[in-house]
């Protein structure tokens, strides 16, 4: 069965589950619905699951969908070395990412309520098809948001334990760098459909247990016989916040190195012509389920100056953004 539900950033507005009538049909590309993508060729593998169908608030139901086991220390390590030695000193970045498996049976419905609690200004996810399996998560990032011909997106990279309230603390080198890398690709990318591009004011966004460096950039799209939606849905996806500066280098090395399908996490999601907009999310702080328990997703940017240890222990920071609000069925 086919059904998503959602909330928006800082809205009390939380969509009724809405799974499949009879049709049971998935549309490929974008239709009016909620649209998901993959990481790996985001284009291709583009759904909707439409929004004509019939709302069932009770019924969040896990697909049977094989799960990744746990990534071994020494993989994930393996993967930083070989992203360090193709870098070689110079500027750039590769995400990798790793899964920590959750043996454990989870209750869609209280995780998701917990996730709204926990995170008022993240977008809340839950999606469930037989091609994706079920997934549940609060990202923090958005991708892209149209509202007619305006559209916003944002250049979210570097993380860091959350400071002290009102501590006024530099980024370090490394994160800076980083952000600046996704900013930059952005930019450029709104400049093919848009005009009139520009970056807001940088600050430091709070996502849980662990901050980020922030950027809005806004844009108009020219005009155009054909809607350019999708084609720069794919220019911008995946980011080089979950991919890397230079995304064919970065593909092939994720290809590599990591002994798992990222599947959906990386790619994005989001309502599309739900009441007059459409906003996509980058699928992180993101868990795929199954009956017997959840494979959390999580990755953090790869520079020269990236520390082993201290990568490990970042990505340790943002999977208890998701893996805390795990919520197990009541006995």
């Amino acid at each position: 069965m086919n059904w998503f539900k959602y909330r928006l950033p800082n809205t009390g507005n939380v969509t009724h589950p809405v799974v499949s009538g009879a049709s049971r049909v998935l549309v490929k590309g974008l239709g009016k619905g909620f649209a998901v993508a993959p990481f790996f060729n985001p284009a291709e593998g583009l759904l909707t699951i439409p929004y004509d169908f019939i709302p069932s608030p009770d019924e969040l139901t896990i697909q049977d969908s094989p799960l990744p086991t746990s990534t071994d220390p020494k993989d994930y390590f393996r993967e930083l070395e070989a992203i360090k030695s193709n870098l070689n000193g110079k500027r750039g970045k590769t995400v990798a990412a790793r899964v920590i498996n959750q043996n454990r049976h989870i209750d869609l419905n209280a995780t998701f309520t917990a996730l709204c609690e926990a995170y008022p200004d993240a977008f809340v996810f839950a999606f469930s098809t037989a091609e994706t399996g079920t997934w549940i998560g609060a990202s923090p990032e958005l991708l892209l948001r149209v509202d007619g011909n305006e559209v916003y997106s944002m250049a979210l990279a570097g993380t860091r334990p959350v400071s002290e309230e009102g501590a006024e603390l530099q980024w370090d080198a490394k994160n800076t760098d980083e952000q600046k890398m996704v900013e930059e690709f952005i930019s450029e990318s709104l400049r093919e459909y848009c005009t009139e591009v520009a970056a807001g004011k940088t600050y430091t966004k709070k996502a849980g247990a662990v901050e980020h460096i922030c950027t809005p950039i806004s844009g108009s799209l020219k005009a155009s016989d054909t809607s350019p939606l999708s084609a720069l849905l794919s220019t911008l996806s995946p980011t080089p916040a979950l991919c890397g500066s230079d995304r064919r280098q970065s593909l092939q090395i994720i290809r590599d190195y990591e002994r798992f399908d990222r599947e959906m996490y990386g790619g994005f999601c989001g309502p599309i012509g739900i009441d007059g907009g459409s906003s996509f999310y980058v699928i992180l702080r993101a868990a795929k389920c199954s009956p017997a328990g959840a494979a959390v997703f999580v990755g953090g940017g790869i520079t020269p100056l990236s520390n082993p240890d201290d990568e490990w222990n970042e990505t340790e920071m943002k999977s208890k953004t998701i893996i805390n609000k795990l919520k197990n069925p009541e006995k």
